[in-house]
């Protein structure tokens, strides 16, 4: 089967595995989710008031940064505008409805920008398409599309290195011209080698749009297998899933994730190539909120016990049972392990275990040794190559021990692992 070719800016975003996602704005010091505006109805007027006490007192773009990378993740995006018009950047004259004009009077992208590039992050904009703010959003389409070419292009141009662009909001209008080359091609005229997303919905995952754009989004949604044969250009996928009920800070949403069920979410996306962007909101001074923080840490603590490959791991077709999957890493296999009991534990077992003989058809290699990524801990196993048939015995956790999902390595005979 031909597919697109893969530019090497696509393949090195494919790579990045994990990101965060940060909605973070005038909305979130009312503590009731993004969309507060619109769906309480409040005059544009009496939101505008929201600036006057929006202080940005406990945003540390360094500590953000630094947290997120100290845990696996390897790219962030922040909300530089979201819906309700306000932009968290130096708009330069084009409004004066943004952060230096607010009650925190500076410039909280450039604070993101400079931590980004300190620390080697890369750096992605949100921007919105939709507009609550602007009248010229209803009233003269051109126009608006002009102010939203203008504010794109000023962070373009003052924020160093852009890694991406991630556009949402085309979906609130479906049946209008949004000039989307006009965007992209600016885009393209300063960050050649930008990723640019453009979110198609909670009703179209997965759906292809503008030649510009570089990723099939998920919102929501675990990714399937993508079939790319009949595409015009190759598309990367991503997946983007908040924490709880709301992407901004809803002081009154108790319905946030596990870290397990995040874990296995971040497994299910990287089983077919897809990134996790994972979505906090941040409090109404920019802090993180501590359950979120020790969600990142937790997964980071599983990316540094089992998820190592899940990086440069490439999608295989090899076929397992349940959720299990295999994915490639250099000349070595990770079978990613769902559902293991744990040793003694009998008291406490939740669901199906899958403890015992696990099997694997496909054309593998030559297998040479088996072993848990997480002590090393070898495992015996058997293998048919001629009739693609691969099984393993899979230990149980010790007690006091349970992974979410346990990565077993399958050494080939040129792995030296």
């Amino acid at each position: 089967m031909t597919y697109p070719e893969k530019p090497q800016y696509i393949a090195s975003y494919e790579t990045f595995g994990l990101g965060l996602f940060l909605h973070w704005g005038l909305y979130s010091q009312m503590g009731a989710g993004e969309w507060i505006m619109h769906h309480h109805n409040i005059p544009r007027s009496e939101y505008r008031k929201l600036a006057a006490t929006f202080t940005a007192s406990e945003f540390d773009a360094d500590a953000i940064v630094r947290l997120a990378k100290a845990n696996g993740i390897r790219y962030i995006c922040l909300t530089t505008r979201h819906h309700d018009g306000f932009s968290l950047y130096d708009t330069r004259g084009l409004s004066t409805f943004d952060a230096p004009h607010s009650a925190a009077g500076r410039d909280l992208i450039k604070e993101y920008a400079d931590a980004c590039h300190a620390h080697d992050m890369p750096m992605f904009f949100y921007h919105t398409t939709l507009d609550w703010m602007v009248e010229t959003f209803d009233t003269d389409w051109d126009a608006y599309l002009q102010y939203l070419r203008n504010s794109v292009e000023i962070l373009c141009k003052h924020y160093g290195n852009v890694a991406g662009f991630w556009f949402d909001g085309n979906w609130s209008r479906p049946g209008r011209d949004w000039q989307e080359d006009y965007l992209y091609e600016l885009i393209r005229k300063y960050h050649p080698e930008c990723i640019i997303v453009n979110n198609t919905g909670l009703g179209a995952r997965g759906a292809t749009g503008n030649p510009h754009i570089d990723v099939l989004t998920f919102e929501q949604g675990r990714p399937g297998p993508i079939d790319r044969s009949d595409a015009a250009k190759y598309q990367a996928c991503e997946m983007f899933e908040t924490i709880s009920s709301h992407w901004g800070a809803a002081a009154l949403d108790l319905t946030h994730k596990n870290p397990a069920q995040l874990i296995e979410t971040l497994a299910a996306c990287r089983r077919y190539g897809a990134n996790l962007l994972l979505n906090i909101g941040p409090n109404a001074e920019g802090d993180i909120p501590n359950y979120e923080a020790a969600v990142i840490q937790t997964i980071g603590r599983w990316i540094a016990t089992c998820g190592t490959g899940i990086y440069e791991g490439e999608p295989s077709e090899l076929v397992c049972r349940g959720s299990n999957f295999v994915l490639k890493v250099g000349s070595e296999y990770h079978c990613y392990v769902h559902n293991l009991s744990i040793q003694g534990n009998t008291h406490l077992l939740q669901g199906e275990a899958s403890d015992g003989w696990l099997t694997i058809s496909g054309d593998l290699p030559p297998i040479k040794s088996v072993h848990w990524l997480d002590n090393n801990e070898p495992l015996r196993f058997s293998q048919d190559r001629a009739n693609g048939l691969f099984a393993f015995e899979a230990s149980p956790y010790a007690y006091g021990k349970n992974l979410v999902v346990r990565t077993a390595v399958l050494n080939t005979e040129s792995s030296t692992g």
